[in-house]
């Protein structure tokens, strides 16, 4: 399951239609193509939802998308639970920084290439790694967790993000 939207929901400053949309998409959007898909699925399937770091990095200004991804990993663990009976696996993804077209094209509509890649660099040397995630590094992580190399794990976060949440302080700027 991977379809979402992010925005910009600052505490005292939000609009309440613009936080709802962010649940509406990845939360009850979510929820609800599951629920439509369940009565399609095989026995000894396999759901993955796209989480985010974001879960863990109380980065502010993004409570909405934050929580949304909270709910999404524990409303996973709810429909693991649900469906484990039919031998369905239900598990989440959640990347960390990652080179996609988003960042080709500058983060924030008003930053210049060079504020970009200032804020690119900045980003890596928070990840005990040093770098940022590839496309394909995700998407090997849920190809991982659909095939049957991964058939009993069940109701997991798998974290693809470099380290930068699991060993922070491993990151080139936190070294000494």
């Amino acid at each position: 399951m991977n379809a979402g939207t992010s925005g910009r929901t600052p505490t005292g400053s939000t609009d309440e239609s613009l936080f709802e949309g962010i649940v509406q998409a990845n939360l009850s959007g979510a929820f609800f193509t599951v629920n439509s898909a369940v009565p399609l699925l095989n026995d000894g399937g396999s759901i993955i939802f796209n989480g985010s770091v974001h879960n863990y990095t109380g980065h502010p200004g993004l409570a909405a998308y934050a929580a949304t991804k909270g709910g999404l990993l524990s409303m996973a663990r709810v429909i693991a639970a649900e469906l484990a009976p039919h031998k369905i696996r239900v598990n989440v993804v959640a990347p960390g920084w990652t080179k996609t077209p988003l960042w080709k094209r500058g983060h924030r509509a008003s930053d210049t290439p060079e504020e970009s890649a200032r804020l690119s660099s900045y980003y890596s040397s928070m990840i005990p790694l040093g770098r940022w995630g590839e496309p394909e590094e995700q998407a090997k992580a849920v190809l991982f967790l659909a095939s049957d190399d991964s058939s009993y794990i069940n109701a997991i976060e798998l974290v693809v993000d470099g380290g930068a949440t699991g060993a922070r302080f491993g990151a080139p700027i936190l070294r000494g």
